[in-house]
């Protein structure tokens, strides 16, 4: 997936108004909280069907961590 795909389907996913970008904080968006986490956990799942735990997630601050627990090799530049 090319990554500016990725940033714009989970910023809409997250329901957030900024563009996410790889050094956004998900602690510091609006509208991230346990709901979204699980979200997430489901837009992963069905976008590249890999299931995550959720204690992956107790040390991950970026979008950018987020991408290297996905796997960068499922990334593409644009």
């Amino acid at each position: 997936m090319k990554t500016s795909v990725f940033l714009e389907k989970l910023q809409e996913e997250l329901e957030e108004k900024q563009a996410l970008h790889r050094n956004t904080r998900l602690k510091d968006l609006e509208n991230y909280d346990s709901i979204s986490l699980l979200s997430v956990i489901a837009f992963v799942d069905e976008n590249f069907n890999q299931q995550l735990d959720p204690d992956q997630f107790k040390n991950m601050e970026t979008v950018s961590d987020l991408m290297n627990i996905i796997g960068l090799e499922n990334f593409e530049d644009d």
